[in-house]
């Protein structure tokens, strides 16, 4: 008897150990606590890939490249098997997925199949005031909480309008509600232009973010180099050559270029 329970301890174990490898690829990149780009250069900057979940503030002037490099993380993320919403108050539901489809992040099939959700928040004609902005960053707080498509990444582009005419709590609030929702394991890119907040409310958001990148313009001879500087990263003290000269290509999207070529 104690030799037929020892075999079928050990085929029980067996059984459980093989249920565990088993288990689909899509769910073990979802539990991965890293989200790559898919571009092998910015994953290495990185350190192999975005330690997530993580609060990311991409910020900089108009032109920049912060769109670009949003499309790169929503490329990236759906590749990786993670379900993503994109919030934009810049496109349409049509142009945001023709305009990530024009520099070849083919997201539309993952837009069909339910993998990537998009929503529009902008209204045309809206005015917009301190109380729309207190109801629509609450609202979006609220979503972000409740996730009800059960999404694993959230990127908001750009939250720029709706920081422009709220209270500095308003702000602080939305921010640090938006860190309890990645508490849950939920992660969430906001891209900002770098006017819209006081320098002193800018200070205090970018030390509530986790990760941290500012992208810059510099124009040499007639020729527009972007500048990204990753200033704080989850996960990594110190980031390998944080200061990265990229270019947006039409054929290949984000594409870093080699860093003398940016300081030129």
């Amino acid at each position: 008897m104690s030799s037929k329970n020892e075999k079928f301890s050990q085929s029980f174990q067996e059984n459980v150990s093989k249920q565990n490898q088993d288990e689909s690829f899509e769910l073990k990149l979802q539990k991965q606590p890293i989200l790559r780009t898919f571009n092998s250069e910015l994953d290495r900057k990185f350190g192999g890939g975005l330690k997530i979940p993580t609060l990311m503030l991409i910020e900089g002037p108009n032109d920049s490249g912060k769109s670009v490099l949003a499309y790169q993380f929503c490329y990236g993320a759906l590749m990786s098997c993670f379900k993503v919403c994109y919030i934009t108050t810049e496109h349409s539901v049509k142009s945001l997925l023709d305009s990530m489809e024009s520099l070849n992040y083919t997201v539309k099939n993952f837009f069909l199949s339910g993998k990537l959700h998009v929503f529009e928040l902008h209204v045309e004609d809206l005015k917009w005031d301190r109380k729309i902005t207190k109801m629509l960053l609450k609202i979006l707080s609220n979503y972000m909480k409740a996730n009800p498509l059960k999404c694993n990444v959230f990127i908001i582009d750009s939250l720029t309008y709706l920081l422009t005419h709220a209270e500095e709590e308003e702000i602080l609030n939305f921010f640090t509600r938006a860190l309890n929702v990645v508490s849950q394991g939920i992660s969430i890119i906001i891209t900002l232009h770098d006017y819209a907040l006081s320098q002193d409310l800018m200070i205090r958001v970018r030390s509530i973010c986790d990760t941290h990148i500012s992208l810059s313009i510099r124009e040499v001879g007639g020729k527009v180099v972007r500048v990204m500087k990753i200033l704080k990263a989850k996960g990594v003290e110190k980031v390998a050559d944080s200061v990265i000269g990229f270019e947006i290509d039409p054929a290949f999207g984000f594409r870093v270029i080699p860093f003398s070529q940016a300081r030129l």
